[in-house]
């Protein structure tokens, strides 16, 4: 990738610790003359704040850096930490309350790595929390939840996204805390189209899964190589083909950390073989190599690691114009850009001129609920009928500017295609 300087440096500090060989470029770039205030708000919006702060404040040539950024910085840490620690707080409440009524709770992603991978949970952000339970013991964490004093949080009724998603939100009104309840990782339509999608990979995952401490607690998360499928997956859709991607998602650089730190943190505990073979079972081979590979070339480009990769991956499932397409847009802030709406990117992809028709339907003519939410309109109001005459124009205008203002439509048309194809 052709990088600025002030990328280059967010880049050498999406890591917990700067290695040693790479310690005198990185100096080197803080040296200098930079952009701090670009810097500053790329490290925002990526999440990687915390991680800078803690890889500029040991540094020999601090004398570089102006004293408000390590002010700001610091104050960003600080405040990182606290969050995560009224977070923590909270889930140990939650998981005592799953405990006392025996359902059993996987914690997943940022509050299983915070602790983890990352050991101080004042390096990595939170915005929510997410907990994996069985299908069959959602009713019972539902009404945990509700126990606990959280409200269901969503834009269509409870019953459709038990029926249609993988997972449900929840969310105190007091306590600014989202917690997202998964039975699964994925759907019918879920963007990458998982081939041959069944219960049986989650059935795993609780099979092997492993019990560490939290909070003076024991919990269980996800087993190493399980834990790199999820972050894989999740990294390309929530960034690239997701209802947040195409200029609308931030975090790429941390997410990519995520991957990154957890190939170092369990590189002699990851089963190879098995993760190979259940990313070949769900047709996922390369979406997952592909991921690997960017993570490890743009953050780390450690050997050991590339190794294990070469090692257990075939070359031939590496598409290097996706890769040039991804490392185009990782380090793109969004927040210049209007954001593209997910179904105007999926149209675009279907194949038949029916599907095409009938994406675009679903998004001039959504469910009832959604119009009532989106135009505060009570369900049974004849006024609901107006809006359904409305929208169609608002979305013409809106869509009309986007297409004229925001860069990558298309590279996000190829992208996934590139999913459907490898699936």
């Amino acid at each position: 990738m052709n990088l600025s300087n002030e990328n280059r440096l967010l880049l050498y500090c999406t890591q917990i610790k700067i290695p040693e060989d790479t310690l005198n470029k990185f100096e080197d770039i803080i040296s200098l003359s930079l952009d701090w205030k670009e810097i500053l708000e790329s490290a925002r919006w990526h999440g990687i704040a915390p991680l800078l702060y803690n890889n500029l404040k040991g540094i020999q040539k601090c004398h570089f850096i102006p004293q408000e950024v390590m002010d700001e910085l610091k104050t960003a840490y600080n405040a990182n930490l606290a969050r995560n620690m009224y977070i923590y707080a909270e889930l140990n409440s939650i998981l005592g309350a799953f405990r006392e009524k025996k359902v059993e709770v996987i914690v997943l992603k940022g509050a299983a790595l915070a602790k983890t991978v990352y050991g101080d949970i004042g390096l990595r952000p939170m915005s929510d929390v997410d907990l994996l339970v069985k299908k069959e013991d959602l009713p019972r964490a539902e009404k945990i939840m509700c126990g606990s004093g959280y409200l269901f949080h969503g834009n269509l009724p409870p019953e459709w996204y038990r029926k249609n998603h993988q997972h449900i939100v929840y969310i105190h009104p007091n306590k600014n805390i989202l917690v997202e309840i998964h039975w699964h990782i994925a759907n019918k339509s879920h963007p990458f189209r998982i081939r041959n999608i069944d219960t049986g990979l989650i059935e795993r995952w609780w099979e092997r899964a492993n019990t560490v401490e939290i909070s003076g607690k024991k919990v269980l998360i996800l087993c190493p190589d399980d834990l790199i499928f999820h972050l894989c997956l999740h990294f390309l859709k929530h960034r690239f083909i997701g209802h947040k991607a195409v200029f609308g998602s931030k975090g790429a650089l941390i997410q990519l950390c995520d991957i990154f730190q957890t190939l170092k943190h369990y590189r002699d505990e990851i089963n190879w073989a098995r993760l190979k073979c259940e990313a070949e079972k769900y047709g996922v081979d390369s979406v997952i190599y592909t991921t690997l590979f960017i993570a490890t070339e743009t953050i780390g480009n450690h050997d050991d690691i590339s190794h294990d990769l070469l090692n257990r991956f075939s070359p031939e499932s590496l598409d290097k114009r996706i890769v040039r397409l991804i490392n185009k847009r990782i380090l793109v802030r969004e927040d210049a850009f209007p954001a593209v709406p997910r179904t105007l990117i999926k149209s675009q992809v279907e194949d038949s001129f029916q599907e095409k028709v009938k994406v675009l339907l679903k998004q001039i003519f959504p469910h009832p609920e959604v119009l009532s939410k989106k135009y505060s309109v009570p369900l049974p109001s004849k006024r609901l009928y107006f809006c359904y005459l409305i929208h169609p124009l608002n979305l013409l205008l809106k869509s009309g500017r986007i297409v004229s203002e925001a860069p990558g439509i298309k590279e996000d048309v190829i992208l996934r295609k590139w999913i459907g194809a490898k699936n």
